[in-house]
């Protein structure tokens, strides 16, 4: 049976997390993504959390969402009183204008005031003279003790259920990926029986006579390979990437933040009678998830070593997702990096917030809300209007989550289908929000660099795992230098998006060491 490491736990206390919900309080159609996804859609699986925690995020989307409803009551409630007491002849027409507007006036104010606390106080950056942010949630109905342990268990499960087409959900941006198929031949053995001396020395050049026999015609003695499982290699992977990465090296040269786990991918689009039940669903086994490895079948679930990054402060996460297979005396490797770019610029407006609000802030406040309290009015009317538009991630219904097929049949029978439902995850908390790229350009070179050392290393471990399994190297180093150099090296061009590398490596897009990033194009 395969073991399984358990992912790291959320990070509640990460930088990412903090400007996360700042930012619900900032952006009020982020803040409403937030609601949907994870309170409003609670029918659909939580992405996995990368370098920080839903749950907060949710927590202050809410309290954010609170204040807005509040300050709402109070004015319309307000208005109302004024209105019967105009009604009755109890005030003029100039006093209730008046007080209709001294209660616009306050009420901007006493909102204005309680976000600019909540910012200034709890999500700050800590500091020598102030606690700072410290991972706490504020406490609101909606946000219940059922519905965050559902959020903490389902970012933090071995088994992503996603929906769509990718599976890698909430990793961020696909930078660049490669496959790599090698056939597992026997080391090849000199006359006198030993190993041939490139081997010894861990490299065996490359055959130029036949693939079955030697330049002087006579077939090629190999030594039996030593049999070896998915299992096997996979573990070997892992064990040596935190051991040379992270466990190994001097403390100033280790990746502190790096998480080396499998997780187990699989789709979660389910037939039911009715919308009732489709909560349920989440929590049903995976029905792929058996001994057999990779099973071809539209269930089942493909697992995959998951090396993670943090770096900024878990602002720049890199995710690396290795997957092997054994058909036919081949080795395949799949090669598929994620980049989640640094939170959006807008949402570090939390960082740059005095720290205690005196008198005179105040009365800069009481100025502002007075100067612009005409287009605060018109937001408290547009931005509930804004934030129903369809998003960037499709319909907020049900039934249009999974595309139904044309019904071509004779008789129309697809009207007696059961409800076809995409319960799985289709994008993360952090995903939702806007503009995350790069702010600096160390950042997008540390996004390069993490990248580089964790193929490297695969590379290197991969080869001495089929030498110490009398396995001929010859191919996979030949591939290895074809992968490195193809993609990082001389046949970089001098474009920004890099090279196009066809081959045994696959199709990719790419970039090489003097370029920028390039995404990968989306399948339509």
């Amino acid at each position: 049976m395969t073991t399984h490491a358990a992912p790291p736990p959320p990070d509640a206390t990460s930088n990412a997390t903090r400007l996360l919900c700042a930012g619900t309080y900032l952006d009020p159609v982020y803040r409403k993504a937030v609601i949907r996804e994870l309170l409003t859609h609670r029918y659909r699986v939580v992405a996995p959390s990368y370098g920080y925690d839903a749950a907060p995020v949710l927590a202050h989307a809410l309290a954010a969402h609170n204040l807005r409803r509040n300050q709402l009551i109070a004015l319309w409630t307000g208005t109302a009183v004024i209105a019967l007491l105009l009604a009755a002849g109890l005030l003029n027409g100039v006093s209730a204008a008046l007080l209709v507007f001294w209660l616009a006036w306050a009420t901007m104010f006493l909102r204005r005031l309680a976000i600019l606390q909540t910012l200034a106080e709890h999500l700050a950056p800590p500091a020598d003279d102030r606690r700072g942010f410290d991972g706490g949630c504020p406490t609101t109905s909606r946000l219940t003790p059922e519905l965050v342990g559902k959020i903490d268990r389902e970012q933090a499960s071995d088994t992503v259920y996603y929906g769509g087409y990718k599976p890698f959900v909430g990793a961020g941006h696909s930078i660049r990926r490669w496959a790599n198929a090698e056939l597992l031949l026997g080391a090849p053995v000199s006359r006198n029986g030993s190993l041939g001396q490139g081997l010894l020395n861990g490299h065996v050049p490359a055959q130029h006579g036949p693939a079955d026999g030697a330049g002087d015609g006579r077939p090629v003695e190999r030594k039996p390979i030593i049999p070896f499982t998915v299992e096997d290699i996979t573990g070997r992977v892992r064990d040596r990437m935190l051991a040379e990465l992270r466990d190994r090296p001097a403390p100033s040269d280790r990746i502190q933040l790096l998480s080396v786990d499998r997780r187990r991918f699989a789709k979660a689009v389910r037939t039911t009678e009715g919308d009732d039940s489709v909560a349920a669903l989440i929590d049903t086994p995976d029905p792929g998830h058996t001994d057999e490895h990779w099973r071809e079948d539209y269930d089942a679930s493909r697992e995959y070593l998951c090396i993670r990054i943090g770096a900024w402060q878990q602002e720049l996460v890199t995710s690396v997702f290795i997957g092997f297979d054994i058909k036919g005396s081949t080795l395949h490797t799949e090669f598929y990096t994620y980049v989640l770019g640094p939170v959006p610029e807008s949402f570090h407006l939390a960082d740059r917030l005095p720290a205690t609000i005196d008198g005179r802030l105040m009365r800069r406040i009481a100025w502002d809300v007075t100067r612009s309290a005409p287009g605060e009015l018109l937001r408290l009317i547009t931005n509930p209007l804004r934030e129903r538009l369809p998003s960037r991630f499709g319909s907020d219904t049900v039934r249009a989550l999974v595309r139904q097929p044309a019904d071509t049949s004779e008789f129309r029978l697809g009207r007696y289908a059961l409800t076809v439902v995409d319960c799985g995850a289709l994008t993360s908390v952090r995903e939702l929000a806007p503009n995350s790229d790069f702010h600096h350009f160390f950042q997008e070179t540390d996004a390069i660099k993490y990248i580089q050392i964790i193929e490297r290393h695969l590379l290197q471990i991969v080869g001495d795992f089929l030498h110490d399994h009398d396995v001929d190297t010859s191919e996979h180093e030949a591939n290895q230098t074809n992968i490195l150099q193809q993609n990082f090296g001389a046949h970089s061009t001098n474009n920004f998006g890099g090279n196009q590398s066809v081959g045994n490596t696959g199709t990719t897009q790419t970039f090489g060491n003097n370029s920028g990033i390039t995404r990968e194009a989306r399948p339509a």
